[in-house]
C-alpha cells in the first residue's frame, strides 16, 4: 500500500499514512530492547508480560527480577510458596539474633558472632534458591538445568532447616534448646523459650514449604507456565 501522499512539495500537508503500517511501527518500537521472553509473551493475547530486564529484588541490591503481580494461577501459587519460605528464613534469622543476644548471660557470647555470620550465609543461599525456582518456573523455554539447580539447592536448605529446627548447636535454637532454657529461672530465659519456639516453628515451616516446591516445580514449569507464557506461533 502507498505509505505517504503529498499534494505539493512547496505546500506540504500532514502525511496520510497507512494505518496497518503505523500500528506495525508502533508495535516494533514497543518491543525494541526487550528480552525475547517479553516479546514472546507480548505476541500472545491475554497473557501477563514478565519484564526480565527489570532488576528489582531484593530491595536496594536489585540483582534479579521478581514480581508476583506478573504471575497468575498455579505458577503464582508456586512462586508465592518459595517466596514465603525465603521470608521465613529472614525472619527466623532476625529472631535468632535477638534470642542469642539475650542468651549471652547463660551461654557463650561467641554465638552472637555466629548468628551474624548466618545472615551472610543463609540469606544469600535462600535468595539464590528463590532465583532459580522463579526462573525455572517462569522462563520460556523451560530450562531443565535451572530446575535441577533449584531442586538441589532447595533439598540442601530443607535439610538445614530441619536440622536447625531440632538441634541446639551453636547459635541455633531448635526444639531441644527448650529443655536447656527451662533450667534457667530468670524472666529472660522464659522470653528466650518463647523466641526459641518461634524460631523452631519458622524453620519447620520453611522446610515444609521447600519440600512442596521441590515436588511441584516440574509440573508447574512444564504444564502450567507453557499455557500462560507460550512461545509465538511461526508465521
Amino acid at each position: 500500500s502507498e505509505m505517504c501522499i503529498r499534494d505539493s512539495p512547496k505546500t506540504p500537508k500532514p502525511l496520510l499514512c497507512d494505518l496497518n503500517a503505523t500500528q506495525s511501527i508502533i508495535h516494533n518500537m514497543n518491543v525494541i530492547g526487550q528480552p525475547s521472553d517479553i516479546v514472546a509473551a507480548s505476541n500472545t493475547a491475554g497473557t501477563n508480560v514478565i519484564n526480565w530486564g527489570e532488576l528489582n529484588f531484593p530491595p536496594l541490591l536489585r540483582v534479579m527480577h521478581f514480581r508476583l503481580s506478573e504471575l497468575q494461577g498455579p505458577v503464582k501459587r508456586f512462586v508465592l510458596t518459595i517466596y514465603l519460605s525465603f521470608l521465613l528464613v529472614v525472619i527466623v534469622l532476625i529472631i535468632n539474633f535477638l534470642s542469642v543476644i539475650i542468651q549471652t548471660k547463660y551461654f557463650k557470647g561467641i554465638n552472637v558472632f555466629y548468628s551474624i555470620l548466618n545472615f551472610f550465609i543463609f540469606i544469600p543461599a535462600a535468595g539464590f534458591t528463590l532465583y532459580k525456582g522463579y526462573n525455572g518456573a517462569c522462563r520460556r523455554p523451560v530450562e531443565k538445568v535451572t530446575i535441577i539447580w533449584y531442586r538441589v539447592c532447595q533439598i540442601i536448605l530443607c535439610g538445614c532447616w530441619l536440622g536447625f529446627s531440632i538441634g541446639c548447636a551453636g547459635p541455633f535454637d531448635g526444639w531441644t534448646q527448650i529443655k536447656h532454657l527451662k533450667r534457667q529461672h530468670a524472666g529472660g530465659a522464659k522470653f528466650c523459650i518463647f523466641l526459641t519456639v518461634l524460631e523452631a516453628l519458622g524453620y519447620t515451616a520453611a522446610c515444609v514449604l521447600g519440600v512442596i516446591g521441590v515436588l511441584v516445580i516440574s509440573q508447574v514449569s512444564e504444564e502450567e507456565v507453557s499455557s500462560q507464557f507460550p512461545m509465538p506461533s511461526k508465521v
